[in-house]
């Protein structure tokens, strides 16, 4: 699919009840995709020994991540509140989407496959036990992007999905994933999207070189974002965001909150003047 402007209810429709992803072509300018790319690869310089999730128990130096990007660059708060990607996402997750987490994954020669996973808030889907028994895909929770800042290729460990699986709302099984998922080959600048229920999982990196992707995770407004805006951000800093870029923080989100401390009214929690911004007395 091609970049320009998306068609929305289209893509939506792919998202929820069709193969569960859309590749958006070129969709970023290459000279941003460029810039971010630079940093990435500083900051995995400056950051070492960050790692992740779904690679199993063992120690994976091949493997590092960067958290907490919108805190670092302008660059990367201008990729993950694209108006064209959000506009995409709203008709799913609600007008008052947030940013659960936004971090750079990279994948250095040898890195192994992940296993097969759904994405957060549906991590424990394991142990079902655990969950609600009449949890389904009727309404997603958390869709994903990824943006590749090096071109994504079998060779270097495209991610792997299966597609339809976004409606099954429970763990892979490796027999079932293996037989069905496809390779995301795909451009640097390219969007990848697709609900946190899809099964998928990074693969074996058997290139020469790293290879590098923004990974964007978004939720509807009452999940608890994977990264804590409320430390992560720098409070003066992000009083000179742009509100949009605030709001997908959930910066002037009050919850949780000491409902003794706030005062008695009626008006719902994202028009509050209640917020993160505010200034606290110690």
């Amino acid at each position: 699919m091609k970049a320009g402007s998306p068609d929305v209810e289209g893509a939506v429709q792919e998202l929820c009840h069709g193969c569960g992803y859309i590749v958006l072509e070129d969709f970023f300018p290459a000279d941003l995709v460029a810039a971010a790319r630079d940093e990435i690869y500083r900051l995995v310089e400056q950051e070492p020994n960050r790692t992740s999730h779904f690679y199993g128990d063992k120690e994976n130096r091949a493997q590092a991540r960067v958290w907490n990007l919108p805190a670092k660059s302008d660059l990367f708060r201008r990729l993950c509140a694209d108006e064209r990607m959000l506009a995409i996402m709203r008709p799913i997750l609600g007008e008052d989407l947030m940013l659960s987490s936004f971090a750079a994954n990279v994948l250095h020669p040898g890195a192994q496959a992940q296993e097969p996973h759904v994405d957060y808030p549906y991590w424990d889907l394991h142990a079902r036990d655990r969950w609600p028994r009449a949890l389904n895909a009727s309404y997603h929770l958390a869709v994903e992007s990824v943006i590749p800042l090096d071109e994504f290729t079998v060779e270097n460990g495209a991610t792997a999905i299966a597609p339809g699986s976004q409606k099954l709302a429970r763990w892979p099984d490796p027999e079932t994933f293996a037989a069905n998922h496809i390779r995301v080959t795909m451009r640097p600048g390219s969007l990848l999207l697709f609900p946190a229920l899809m099964w998928h999982a990074g693969q074996t990196n058997q290139s020469g070189a790293s290879r590098a992707a923004l990974l964007g995770s978004y939720t509807i407004k009452s999940i608890k974002p994977i990264e804590d805006w409320s430390r992560c951000v720098d409070r003066d800093e992000a009083c000179g965001y742009a509100k949009a870029m605030q709001d997908l923080l959930g910066l002037h989100y009050p919850y949780p909150a000491v409902m003794d401390g706030l005062p008695g009214r009626s008006s719902e929690g994202a028009r509050s003047s209640q917020s993160i911004l505010a200034k606290v007395e110690d």
